[in-house]
């Protein structure tokens, strides 16, 4: 074995050729994590022709729904058509009905007038015949009220009512004036002096005016 000193080695290697050094470049390319940059899509361009056959194609299938939409409409209008016309008959119905219910009311009341009246008539005398009567509390007087009580509710099934005016105002519409009171008082002119007898209506219309006395103002 040489004994090698580490001098020597040093020297040896000082003494030596230059060494050829070497470099090793190495590259590190970064890598990015993350969406990819955002890239503009195409420009398609249509041409007039394929335009005019997609719209052509938009109007094929837009026709069915067109169509159903007119008739969506007719029969709308034709309901309002009828609806009117329904109503205008039962405007015309209703007026008719009105119409008959006056004609057999009037119709009734000329047949049934005359019974009426005598049966109004019959009702004045029996009013007389009780306030002739010296004891309006005796057996004949409640008789005879019962008897004019009696012809009243016939009347009244026949739908014919008695009644007084309410107002003290004469009334020739309604109120017969078969005796005048002289009075001196002018707010007392053609004023209700007395009521004889009530009036008698069936419906609307008048049988027999109430019977009255009036002031006739006089100086």
């Amino acid at each position: 074995m040489t004994d090698e000193r580490p001098d020597d080695a040093v020297a040896e290697i000082e003494a030596g050729p230059e060494p050829a050094f070497v470099v090793i470049a190495t590259t590190m390319e970064a890598e990015v994590v993350g969406p990819p940059p955002p890239t503009t899509p195409p420009i398609r361009t249509i041409a007039p022709e394929d335009l005019e056959a997609l719209e052509g194609r938009l109007l094929g299938r837009l026709a069915p729904l067109a169509e159903i939409a007119r008739k969506v409409d007719q029969v709308q209008a034709s309901l309002d058509r009828e609806g009117r016309a329904e109503a205008t008959r039962e405007k015309v119905v209703d007026r008719l009905h009105a119409e008959l219910q006056d004609y057999k009311q009037d119709f009734l009341l000329k047949v049934m007038r005359p019974v009426f009246l005598d049966l109004v008539q019959l009702h004045d005398d029996m009013g007389k015949r009780i306030e002739a009567q010296a004891d309006p509390d005796g057996e004949v007087s409640r008789a005879l009220t019962d008897y004019q009580q009696g012809i009243a509710d016939a009347l009244y099934r026949q739908g014919v009512e008695p009644y007084y005016v309410d107002s003290e105002d004469f009334d020739p519409r309604r109120q017969r004036a078969i005796q005048t009171v002289a009075t001196e008082d002018p707010e007392l002119n053609k004023k209700v002096a007395a009521r004889h007898r009530p009036g008698f209506t069936s419906g609307d219309k008048v049988i027999r005016p109430e019977i009255v006395s009036v002031y006739a103002f006089k100086k």
